[in-house]
């Protein structure tokens, strides 16, 4: 189960109930926060990389950008589509695992954003997507990666929580074992149990800030939240990263 939990997890419906609290005001805070600090022209390519149901997608052809998105969860990419079909948007929808995608087009953003980074075993593993990306992207193009905090997480750790939505009761049990933070979640519904993980790799600022730039890529601004503000190792919760080609 822990080595491919995310193909059990990200296909499971009951995926986006656990994440549900995760909104709109977020997603376009984030999406102010990227386009407020690099130079995009109207209609530049835009590449989500594990797009999931595709809101950041959404939201990014919303602006007039040319989107492809991808990801591995057949479910997720079902609701993508539909959503993008509902708003009349022309969105390149993809099921690619994260280690084998690559593209004949070149982008001039890519995005990996709410922590889609980390899920594999290995180093080699989580950086092959980031080696391919330096190639599908044009000279001077960005690649923006949202992920959590290394230090924040490991001081701040809520260890146990529960919540019911939907008449789903909801647990989560977080813990960290060897260098990657683990969730297990058990969702009881009429009688019913289901159990899923959740397995990612932590990396601090300083690691991912040197293995992008054994890439080629220059990191050209560090944010802590999606309000902008400045990153700080003990107090932020997230890890906005800017890099450019």
């Amino acid at each position: 189960m822990e080595k491919n939990w995310y193909k059990e997890w990200f296909a499971s419906e009951d995926y986006l109930d656990v994440y549900r609290h995760r909104n709109d005001e977020d997603t376009d805070k984030l999406i102010s926060l990227i386009l407020g600090n690099i130079k995009l022209e109207q209609n530049s390519k835009v590449l989500d990389a594990a797009c999931g149901a595709g809101r950041y997608s959404i939201k990014f052809a919303e602006r007039g950008f040319k989107v492809t998105g991808f990801d591995l969860s057949d479910t997720l990419l079902q609701l993508a589509v539909k959503e993008a079909e509902a708003r009349n948007l022309d969105i390149n929808f993809l099921r690619k695992d994260l280690r084998e995608f690559k593209f004949k087009d070149k982008f001039d953003l890519i995005v990996s954003l709410f922590t889609s980074f980390g899920y594999f075993n290995t180093d080699e593993e989580n950086f092959i997507f980031v080696e391919n990306a330096y190639d599908m992207l044009n000279s001077g193009g960005y690649y923006v990666l949202d992920y959590l905090n290394k230090t924040f997480l490991e001081n701040n750790l809520i260890k146990n929580s529960e919540k019911i939505i939907g008449g789903k009761e909801i647990i989560e049990n977080r813990s960290i074992n060897n260098g990657r933070v683990l969730k297990r979640i058990t969702i009881r519904k009429n009688g019913h149990k289901e159990e899923f993980l959740e397995s990612v790799k932590l990396y601090s600022q300083e690691d991912l800030s040197e293995k992008f730039s054994k890439i080629g890529f220059k990191a050209v601004k560090v944010f802590g939240d999606y309000e902008g503000n400045s990153f700080n190792s003990e107090k932020s919760e997230r890890c906005i990263i800017i890099f450019q080609k």
